[in-house]
Order: structure tokens, then sequence, then C-alpha cells
């Protein structure tokens, strides 16, 4: 039996059951240092790819009915996005420090950028219903050199905001849209037209992730003023990874339902990378997520069909 916990270089054949103090302190004996495999979030997920290349990593729904054929992603594919995203924005003169802010909502693409952020440099999901003005101080704070978000669409005013804040973005160097016209056009980069020029099997900068470096600013809701910027590093998110892993039990295989925003922890970090970073599958339910009704009304169906092992969401989700 291989390790159920791919993170873990420890824990061999079974979780640990943690179910009182002696099994704490019995895992606790061994330092994290020594325990972890990954010191970036790039590599826990390459490390998922290179265990089974062509097993899934993302189906996703495009309208939430429970019969309708998702776009599916193999590993091989998934990090593929992922590295070619990077090495996208390398090429844009994003480096380590550098920041990549996106406005998009739950689509493969976001998959890409958001990681493909984090290892050229740094990734700042933001969200898109904020006000321009909100959108404005988020990414001025954030020193944003790339912005990445999407074209204009029926239903959407991410575009209308996109144009609303440029002006104010003094270290912009680069707009890049997701889903408009297949050619670079007035200035404004195709992230589809361009994503496929770039190698999928490595990282053209060559760098080395260092746990320590800043893997992304996730901003805290606004609930009681402007929203603030906090930092994470690679060791801080892989930590995460690995904690809820040990919660979850995720193993090679396993799918998850996915329908919070990727600016949102839980379901950038709680939800995909601890499925990515444990071989599973996570299931984009719509571009809206939990804001379809569609996907909310055939939860349970989606869950049979998906085999899930589990679903994050929130109080108001469940209740409905």
């Amino acid at each position: 039996m291989g390790r159920p916990h791919l993170l873990d270089q420890l824990i061999q054949g079974e979780y640990p059951s943690l179910r009182g103090d002696a099994d704490v302190r019995a895992l606790e004996a061994v330092p994290f240092a020594r325990r972890i495999a990954a010191p970036s979030t790039y590599e826990a997920m390459r490390r998922s790819a290179a265990l089974n290349p062509a097993a899934p990593a993302v189906h996703f729904l495009r309208t939430g009915e429970a019969g309708e054929t998702p776009l599916t992603l193999s590993y091989a594919q998934f990090m593929g996005g992922v590295t070619r995203a990077a090495n996208l924005f390398t090429d844009l003169g994003v480096g380590p420090r550098d920041v990549v802010s996106f406005l998009l909502p739950l689509i493969p693409q976001a998959l890409f950028t958001l990681f493909g952020a984090e290892a050229s440099g740094v990734a700042n999901p933001v969200n898109p219903l904020l006000e321009p003005y909100q959108i404005a101080e988020i990414l001025h704070a954030a020193g944003t050199q790339v912005l990445v978000a999407l074209a204009p669409m029926p239903g959407s005013d991410i575009w209308d905001k996109v144009n609303k804040v440029r002006g104010e973005l003094p270290n912009l160097k680069a707009l890049v849209q997701v889903g408009g016209p297949a050619q670079d056009q007035d200035g404004v980069i195709s992230f589809d037209g361009r994503i496929g020029k770039y190698p999928a099997d490595r990282l053209t900068s060559g760098r080395q992730i260092a746990p320590e470096d800043v893997a992304a600013y996730f901003h805290t809701g606004g609930t009681t003023g402007t929203p603030k910027l906090v930092r994470h590093t690679h060791a801080n998110q892989v930590y995460e990874a690995w904690a809820v892993n040990l919660i979850l039990k995720a193993r090679p295989g396993d799918a998850l339902l996915m329908g919070l925003p990727l600016f949102h922890v839980g379901g950038a970090l709680s939800q995909c990378l601890c499925t990515f970073s444990a071989g599973g599958a996570v299931v984009l339910l719509t571009p809206s997520g939990w804001r379809n009704p569609v996907a909310v009304r055939n939860v349970w169906r989606l869950v049979e069909r998906y085999r899930a092992f589990g679903l994050s969401s929130v109080p108001t989700v469940l209740a409905a």
C-alpha cells in the first residue's frame, strides 16, 4: 500500500487516528520540517501529478446540471496549465517578489493563474464583486504588476471595473484578459491565446522556490473597514494542506465538490490546494460556484455521481 498522505514523508499505509493525547504527542514528536515532502505549493502539486499524470485533477461544470459532460483535466494537463501560466507571467517580467492580481470567476484558468502566479511571483486574488474603489485600493496596496481579468461577458461587469481602476495602478506592466479574443489587442494580452506557447514541463525562470518565499496576498473581508492584505508564505500554505489532509484523510483519486471562490482561503487552500496535494480531483461547481442555484439544487446528485468524499460550503448553502 502506498503512502496515503503525499505531503507527509513518515505516514505509511494509514492515516494516524489522532483520537487522543497520546496519538497527537506521537505525531508531534517528529518536527513538521522533517515530515514535509514539498517546500512550495508548486512542488506539492507536482508530486501528485508525478504519481499519476493521467488521473483527473479538475472536473469543470459549466451549468451545474447533474448529467452534464464536464471539462475534465488530467493532472498532466492541470500542471501543464499552471506551469505555462507561470512561464507567461515570467515572460511579462514577473519575478519572485512581483505581484499578479486577478479578478476571475471559478474557472480552470483561475486555477492556472492562482498557482502559476505563486510559482512565478506573488498571487493576489481579488473579489470581483467588490466596488471599483475597493478593488483599486487592494490592487494599489499589493503593488500589482500584472492584472488578469475576465473579458467582457454577458452578466459580468468585471471588465468594466478593470477599465475604471487600471489607470490608478502605477506599477502595472501588463493587462491580461481571459476568455476574450485569441490575439493580443489594444495593449491587452490574450491569456488563452498566449498560454499554449510556453513550456508545460518546466519553469523557464529556473526558480527554486523556498518555503519562506511569499506565495500570495489574500485580502480580508472588509466587514469592519477597508480590506487588509495578508501575506502567505509557501510554507504557510503547504502547512495548511498538510494539516487539513490529516483531518479529511484525503487519498489519491478522491473527489471534492468545490463552490467557494478562489479569493477566499477556504476555496483556494482548504479545498483546492489540499485536494491537489493529495492527488484528488476538484469538481468546480460552475463559474458562479454556490451562487448558482442549479448547482445547489443538484448537489446530492453530484455527490453521488462523483462519489465525493467531501464538499466545501457555508451554512447558508447547507441550509439551501
